[in-house]
């Protein structure tokens, strides 16, 4: 048990300082362990060459060296070849056990990469088979920056960390604090240019103080990342929270081009954007070190985390029966008096509540927001909210400081909150919200959520979501355009209903839909209607959409529309890319023959989906046909495999939040074999 002491290097004063703290307890036994492990055991597949496979960099680390040539599949050295494969079904338990372990031994050598390349590299220098010399800093810095896209900038920020480290086994400790460290200090330093602080002073736009404001607001977002994401190497390493670094970064990205995003057209923005542009850079850098680091605990995570009757059902039972599964195992968070009443299937009044709302005076607060409030500061434990039938007219924000929030209706029909905040009327547009999350770990069930600005008034958000970690159930999202902002970090959406007309899922989190429906309305007249508009802003996030056996259907207005002559007839899209490495997948869905047969369009004024990724994996429905866009650049019909890199217990890890909130789950893929 840590102490409950901050560590020394989250003061601003030493914000780099000799990074021995970030050794591991375990070191020495690994040592030991990679000295008695045979070297072929660290073979790969071969498919798997690429940058971002860590054992392969032993090779990079010997040829920044000058040694001898890196070869395949030799009795020496850590070779890259393919190892043996499975029969088609499987192979016996014991020889997945055997796989597990070579692929475990990888995992091994590649938390300790570091260590590794010097043993390797300083034995060569004894036998006299390398020529010149360099420096190890050198050669960890040229290990860990391999994956970066900034070289220049990745070498900048470790060079002067990893000088200070003596030991190579805390190299990866070392490497992984400073590139986060470094993401602060660029944000800082940039944001307070005085080009920019001047080019604010001087506009008399109000947008343009506005933005700022807002903007500051998203910089504390990215230093509280930065900050929990430190603590969490200090006192766990690099490897333990890998995921949960990645989500935080990918993140601090996304607020980082927001913040731009808010500054009207101008100087003012044209200065914001390059500040922030030094610090993309280094957010991208820090996340390819981290990414590193994960890349094989990730190869082992693909298949653990599906159940072993070939990702068919849950993570507990067989087949989708969420039922049987939940009422197998009643989450934690239910009170003891409450566990014989089970949660699903049985009424709201069966839970016991911190308090409830109700319209009609018969409950603790009258409104959601009064509820929110006296929230007590220091609450331990999961706060339970429930709020009676009625239409709620009222806009609603689950700040910061409101963590671990389940807020629970009668129904998502009957408790329904309702607002009409639009940009027409000068809002800003993440304002609209009529609903909005910003703290961790929310769950909404049995709600219903409103924006009922008509089309005319443009974007109006009925949901706005900035928490990690939060769950939709049972729950109507229903607006226009920009209906749902999944604005970043993990999100899961279970049997919820979300309709819209043009972009009406968009942002830039890991979010999953599963099991829902997308309601798709008619647009303004010679507006195209889009489901989807993802904002992924570089290719290392995390980040991305996954409609996951869900429903993609069009409402009586729009169905109606469709069919008529081709001139007036409303053009479906199942996504267009917001920013430049948007992703977004559909994957064993029905999807109606409404859709157009492109199935994706670009984004206003591109000529093509640029370096966006839109994926499809067995759907079914009359609009499922790829023929007409899997040769287009950008759209990929994937493998099963690919398909797995994109189910719950994969993509957003989980196995190790969702179930305990009560929603149910599909872990992995659905039954059937690979077409």
């Amino acid at each position: 048990m840590p102490n409950n002491h901050a560590p020394s290097f989250l003061s601003r004063s030493s914000f780099l300082p000799n990074h021995s703290q970030f050794a591991v307890a375990g070191h020495v036994r690994l040592h030991a362990y990679i000295k008695l492990m045979p070297r072929a055991a660290c073979r790969v597949p071969r498919r798997r060459r690429a940058h971002a496979d860590p054992a392969c960099l032993i090779w990079l680390a010997r040829r920044t060296s000058n040694r001898a040539p890196f070869r395949s599949g030799s009795g020496s050295g850590c070779g890259c070849a393919r190892p043996p494969m499975s029969s088609p079904d499987g192979g016996p338990s014991s020889r997945k056990k055997l796989v597990v372990g070579v692929l475990s031994a990888c995992l091994l050598i590649a938390m300790v990469i570091g260590t590794v390349a010097f043993f390797l590299s300083e034995k060569l220098d004894e036998s006299g088979q390398g020529r010149g010399s360099m420096s190890k800093t050198m050669r960890s810095v040229e290990l860990f920056c391999a994956p970066a896209d900034y070289q220049g900038t990745c070498h900048e920020t470790l060079e002067r960390a990893l000088s200070r480290t003596a030991d190579p086994s805390e190299h990866p400790h070392a490497a992984a604090a400073a590139g986060i460290t470094a993401v602060e200090r660029a944000l800082e330093e940039g944001f307070n240019r005085s080009s920019v602080l001047d080019a604010v002073r001087q506009s008399n736009d109000t947008l343009v103080w506005e933005a700022m404001h807002d903007c500051r607001m998203l910089l504390g977002e990215c230093r509280a990342n930065v900050e929990r994401a430190l603590t969490s190497i200090a006192w766990r390493g690099v490897e333990g929270p890998a995921q949960d670094l990645q989500a935080w970064l990918s993140a601090v990205i996304t607020f980082q081009g927001s913040c731009v995003d808010m500054f009207p057209k101008g100087v003012v923005r044209e200065e914001v954007e390059s500040t922030m542009e030094k610090a993309r850079e280094i957010s991208s850098n820090a996340l390819a070190i981290i990414k590193q680091g994960a890349a094989l605990a990730s190869m082992l995570d693909l298949q653990a985390a599906v159940p072993d009757n070939n990702g068919k059902g849950d993570k507990k039972g067989k087949g989708d029966d969420d039922r049987h599964r939940l009422l197998e195992g009643v989450p934690t968070w239910v009170r003891k008096e409450d566990r014989r009443r089970r949660l699903l299937g049985v009424k709201a009044a069966a839970l016991t509540p911190n308090v409830t709302v109700a319209k009609d005076g018969s409950g603790d607060f009258r409104n959601i927001s009064a509820a929110l409030d006296a929230i007590p500061d220091k609450y331990s434990g999961r706060y339970f909210i429930y709020v009676k039938e009625g239409l709620y007219d009222e806009t609603v924000n689950v700040s910061n400081r409101m963590g671990n929030v389940t807020m629970y209706g009668d129904g998502a029909k009957r408790s329904i909150v309702t607002g009409s905040k639009n940009i027409v009327d000068g809002v800003r547009m993440w304002r609209t919200a009529t609903f909005s999350v910003d703290g961790d770990s929310f769950t909404a069930m049995r709600l219903g959520i409103r924006n009922t600005a008509g089309v005319e008034k443009q974007q109006a958000l009925a949901l706005r979501v900035k928490g990690d970690k939060a769950i939709f159930f049972n729950c109507r999202i229903e607006g226009n355009q920009d209906t749902l902002f999944a604005q970043a970090y993990r999100q899961f959406y279970r049997s919820c209903v979300i309709s819209g007309t043009v972009d009406f899922i968009m942002g830039d989190a890991a979010a999953v839909f599963q099991r829902c429906v997308l309601l798709v309305r008619p647009p303004r007249p010679g507006q195209p209607a889009v489901v989807t508009a993802q904002a992924r802003r570089d290719h290392q996030q995390t980040t991305g959409f996954v409609i996951h056996r869900s429903r993609i259907v069009a409402d009586d207005k729009l169905l109606a529309s469709s069919s008529k002559g081709s001139a007036a007839a409303t053009k479906t899209f199942l996504g267009r890319p917001w920013k430049e490495f948007a992703r977004t997948v559909v994957m064993e869905s029905v999807i109606d023959g409404f859709v157009h047969s492109q199935g994706y369009m670009p984004w206003e004024g591109k000529g093509n989906l640029g370096t966006a990724f839109f994926g499809e994996f067995r759907n079914a429905g009359d609009g499922a046909n790829v023929t007409a866009r899997k040769a287009e650049h950008g759209v990929h019909v994937m493998s099963k495999d690919k398909a797995l890199q994109f189910t719950v217990g994969h993509f957003l890890h989980g196995a190790d939040w969702i179930p305990e909130s009560g929603a149910p789950v599909s872990l992995g893929l659905s039954g059937g074999e690979e077409e």
